[in-house]
């Protein structure tokens, strides 16, 4: 059907917002010609005219996101933006809308109508599974900002031709623009009511009174200003795999195999600047489950050496279920890649090599692939004033996750603390007014008083000093301050 207006308007749909209007559809008879377009002769100027409308920005907005947070909207878009995609090379982020391109997809879907009922197909069930009320306003139009504010107007207009922007546009209410309070004040003072009266005024006086940014939005709008939008990207995801030519059961002869998917993983990290901290190396069986190998990291990393030597230690203490027909490889997390400066002069790095924190990381990494998560321990502080209560004894992993998650803003002891404290303090000897452990000791800094724990029934209220053997080995002792008032050795120093 062939329209006889060059601006479509579709009405409303209906209040429950589960109904939505479908837009038109192109003529077919028409060899290509949009509805309110016209055949012209093609010279010069109207190539030129054709280049700058080649875009057809389908735009879909959701009132219902204005009651979610920034981080939730943001979000809930990412999630519909990766269904858009199916429909759509370039899809870009506004507030609460996303806006396709769609002029290159119309002759392979056939046509507009055949786009929407796509998208509605798959964007309801995503706003079902979201708890969001199932509707949507759209609009299409030549440029992203005229299709921004056509479907938040909830009209649901199609405009083909740039040359119809404007008429389109003067019409709506300038709640759209979603100016701020004081703009929005002046602009009734001034009588201004719709877009078009805005079109009335001077540009100059417009740009002194509401900004360039205000004059420019109008510009965007018509197609006589640029228009940089921030499109979609995928979040990248890796899976590879590799079927063996005949059944391996020796683990060893399987590394060639392992080393050239983890150079093409190191390459395609180094393409994109990427590294990883989690990755599953999985071992095919023909009739039974695959044996999986996890591999999470301590410090992320693309380094090929270093990942093939992490996969080697878990396969010396691998036992293998069934002959292995294929292999898998997929990364569970992707991580931004930060590179380590190294020294500038030769010797300096020459002596340097081995004591960075990148090596510590890798021998870590090594022993829990050979030893396993339960075997390695880590020792954490506790915020307690009192010494037997101050340090907690976790898992290796358990340990590096609270580390993540500190903002190192905690404050730390001045006063010196041992690293060994003993399990129950020992008595210390008294003789002639001197200390004695084994031998004589002196007071070398003190005392620091510690009362804790009342409320528990134990009433601790110690003097706590730091004391020196003879050999010059530092000792942690303390006296009561009730009772027999005893001194005791509680803690070495290292």
């Amino acid at each position: 059907m062939e329209d006889s207006e060059p601006r479509v308007q579709l009405p409303l749909p209906e209040a429950a917002g589960a109904q939505v209007i479908k837009l038109p559809v192109p003529d077919k008879q028409q060899s290509g010609k949009q509805p309110g377009e016209h055949r012209e002769p093609l010279d010069k100027s109207s190539a030129a005219k054709s280049s700058r409308q080649k875009n057809l920005w389908y735009a879909l907005f959701f009132p219902q996101l204005v009651e979610l947070s920034e981080v939730q909207q943001e979000k809930i878009l990412q999630e519909l933006a990766a269904l858009a995609e199916s429909v759509s090379s370039t899809v870009s982020f506004h507030p609460q809308a996303l806006i396709c391109e769609v002029r290159s997809s119309l002759k392979y879907f056939g046509g507009m109508d055949a786009i929407h009922d796509k998208l509605v197909a798959l964007i309801m069930p995503a706003l079902a599974q979201q708890q969001l009320q199932e509707q949507f306003f759209y609009a299409a139009s030549p440029t992203v900002t005229g299709s921004l504010l056509l479907a938040r107007s909830g009209h649901n207009t199609l405009v083909y031709r740039k040359d119809n922007l404007r008429s389109a546009l003067g019409q709506l209410p300038i709640e759209v623009l979603q100016l701020n309070e004081e703009q929005n004040r002046r602009l009734y003072n001034m009588g201004v009511r719709k877009i078009r009266d805005i079109w009335r005024l001077p540009t100059d006086g417009l740009r002194k009174r509401f900004g360039s940014d205000f004059v420019n939005l109008l510009n965007k709008a018509l197609g006589t200003a640029p228009e940089p939008t921030r499109n979609y990207v995928a979040p990248p995801a890796y899976n590879s795999a590799y079927d063996l030519p005949y059944e391996l059961e020796d683990l060893d002869r399987l590394l060639p195999v392992a080393d050239e998917m983890l150079a093409q993983l190191c390459d395609f990290l180094q393409r994109r600047d990427l590294s990883t901290s989690h990755l599953v190396f999985a071992l095919l069986h023909e009739k039974r489950p695959s044996t999986e190998i996890d591999m999470a990291l301590r410090q992320s990393s693309r380094c090929r050496d270093h990942l093939l030597l992490l996969l080697e230690t878990h396969f010396a203490k691998l036992n293998v279920p069934a002959p292995i027909i294929g292999v898998k490889l997929s990364i569970k997390k992707f991580d931004a890649f930060i590179t380590r400066s190294e020294q500038l002069l030769i010797e300096d790095r020459a002596g340097g090599q081995g004591n960075g924190p990148s090596a510590l990381d890798q021998f870590m990494e090594q022993l829990h692939a050979r030893l396993g998560s339960s075997s390695l321990k880590s020792i954490n502080t506790v915020a307690e004033h009192c010494p037997e209560y101050a340090s907690e004894e976790l898992d290796y992993q358990e340990s590096r996750q609270q580390s993540q998650q500190q903002t190192g803003t905690d404050e730390i002891a001045s006063n010196p603390r041992p690293v060994w404290l003993l399990t129950k303090p020992e008595p210390l000897l008294l003789r002639h007014g001197k200390l004695y452990h084994r031998q004589p000791i002196r007071l070398i800094s003190g005392p620091e008083r510690i009362e804790t724990r009342w409320w528990y029934g134990t009433n601790i209220c110690r003097d706590y000093y730091v004391a020196q053997e003879q050999n010059g080995s530092r000792l942690w002792i303390f006296r009561e301050r009730s009772g027999g008032r005893n001194w005791y050795l509680h803690g070495f120093f290292a």
